[in-house]
């Protein structure tokens, strides 16, 4: 008996060995496998760097054969092909390549449509839905991602610019769908409050205020960082400054002398109060300077709302003289106007609406009235004539974005709806986001001259139409994603920021 036990004990133990010698075979192939296909990766993305570059010099070679006669088209090619070099740029090589190296990132993209992938759910930190939400809004914002992203190897001060660097890491993590960034959110809002002190310590917080700094945040890095590599490639890189980016016109007219003046300011989002549709926000006095390039009315709440915030006021013009002339007023009953409107919209227009007022005992409330908008916004009526380099379609807007606010103002929750596929003209943009207003002192009188006399040579129409594309929208709180009828997005009564891009 003792020898049939020792033969059974030779016999198991002989069986435990072959069974661990095939596990740690297993084990090897596996790794072998996997580090045969990041080889095939690698080699892979090498060979689209290579083709690339292959292309680029082909259409330089060609750029430099031409004859004199087409000298300025070879530049303009030149000129493109250069943009093609530069990470972050709208091109069409580089939609393709980040298809190509990060294909989780866009679903579908070509020169007029693009389709993201579904949300990814951003964790609570602990109140931190005002932040959440204005990050989902921001991730949704094609070129801003895309700008933040690219001054990661144009900047040798990257390393000192700590909101945009942990956002551009955010960005980075947040395509990836399999990957959990929490790590990413905690460094961006580590990064805020190094700003803001109000933000991260586990309380509710505006998030209008919170958009307000991040966007702040990154531009004062930007300003302040060495950015001479950012003209690399013949200036095609984006500026995330210019996404944003609007200036108002301040147009000022009196009665005594006639005389039109003007100012100008930027802004980067638009704060616009609650409003009854049926206010009269009618001008007091029909000058030709005052008007705007259309007289349609209000169809909706936001609409009233932006046209009490770019109404006239009126003054005695002892109280607003004239600067131009410095004319006294003759018999006291000479008037002066101001009106504020818009001179140059910006590529993304964020609309806030002001729901927070003090009260008679000096007490913040939520005014929690619904305001209505639409998906597509025509800024024509809110915008001074005196820019004539505009066309009618540098006025229309469609809705992509929402940060939503319900509750009271001590607390509530704030969540976000987001489109996910929508229209997206990549040449059209390029040129919109690099174009610039010149110099302010040229500008003002620019603008006098077309007003005084009374021109307005708005461009023609663009005739080139962006294809109607069907929208997908998601309903963003946290970590919970869900689809969203875009009939359930419209006519949400507790709608805080609208994010719209220019159409």
């Amino acid at each position: 008996m003792d020898d049939i036990h020792i033969l059974l004990l030779s016999i198991v133990s002989f069986l435990v060995l072959v069974v661990a010698v095939l596990i740690l075979v297993i084990i090897y192939l596996l790794k072998q496998k996997r580090n045969a296909k990041a080889l095939n990766v690698t080699e892979s993305s090498k060979v689209l760097q290579n083709q690339l570059i292959r292309r680029i010099s082909l259409e330089n070679d060609n750029s430099r054969g031409k004859t004199d006669n087409t000298k300025e088209v070879a530049s303009q090619t030149d000129s493109e092909s250069k943009s093609m070099k530069t990470v972050g740029t709208l091109t069409e090589v580089t939609l393709y390549l980040r298809q190509e190296s990060s294909p989780q990132t866009i679903k579908k993209e070509n020169n007029k449509v693009t389709d993201f992938n579904p949300p990814k759910g951003n964790r609570n930190l602990g109140n931190t839905c005002f932040f959440n939400s204005s990050l989902q809004a921001l991730y949704f914002t094609k070129s801003f991602r895309e700008a933040i992203t690219c001054l990661k190897p144009l900047s040798r001060n990257f390393e000192n610019m700590p909101l945009t660097k942990n956002v551009s890491r955010l960005l980075e993590k947040q395509t990836i769908q399999s990957e959990n960034h929490t790590r990413e959110l905690k460094g961006v809002l580590s990064a805020v409050r190094k700003i803001n002190d109000q933000f991260g310590h586990g309380t509710q917080e505006d998030s209008y205020e919170l958009l307000n700094t991040v966007l702040g945040g990154i531009f004062d890095e930007i300003n302040n960082a060495d950015i001479s590599r950012m003209e690399e490639g013949g200036g095609s890189l984006i500026d995330v400054r210019n996404i944003f980016k609007g200036m108002f016109i301040v147009v000022y007219v009196y009665d005594s002398c006639n005389d039109i003046e003007v100012d100008f300011e930027e802004f980067t989002t638009l704060s616009i109060p609650i409003v009854d549709q049926s206010d009269d926000c009618t001008l007091s006095k029909s000058h030709h300077g005052l008007k705007t390039v259309t007289l349609a009315s209000p169809l909706n709440g936001v609409e009233s709302g932006l046209a009490a915030f770019t109404q006239t006021e009126e003054f005695e013009e002892q109280q607003l003289p004239c600067r131009i002339c410095d004319s006294k007023y003759v018999d006291g009953t000479e008037k002066s106007y101001k009106r504020m409107l818009v001179f140059q919209p910006p590529p993304v227009l964020v609309i806030h609406i002001d729901r927070y007022e003090m009260n008679g005992s000096s007490n913040l409330t939520k005014n929690s009235k619904q305001m209505s908008y639409s998906r597509r916004l025509d800024v024509s009526q809110f915008c001074s004539i005196a820019n004539t380099t505009m066309c009618k379609q540098d006025y229309l807007y469609e809705l992509y974005a929402i940060v939503v606010h319900t509750g009271a103002i001590s607390g509530g929750h704030y969540y976000a709806f987001v489109n996910t596929t929508r229209k997206h003209d990549v040449k059209r943009w390029e040129h919109l986001i690099r174009k610039s207003t010149g110099d302010i002192d040229t500008l003002k009188r620019e603008a006098e001259i077309i007003l005084q006399e009374k021109r307005n040579e708005m461009k023609h129409e663009r005739t080139e139409e962006i294809p109607e594309v069907k929208p997908n929208w998601y309903y963003v709180s946290d970590q919970i994603v869900t689809p969203v009828s875009e009939e359930d997005v419209l006519s949400h009564k507790d709608a805080y920021i609208l994010f719209y891009e220019v159409q």
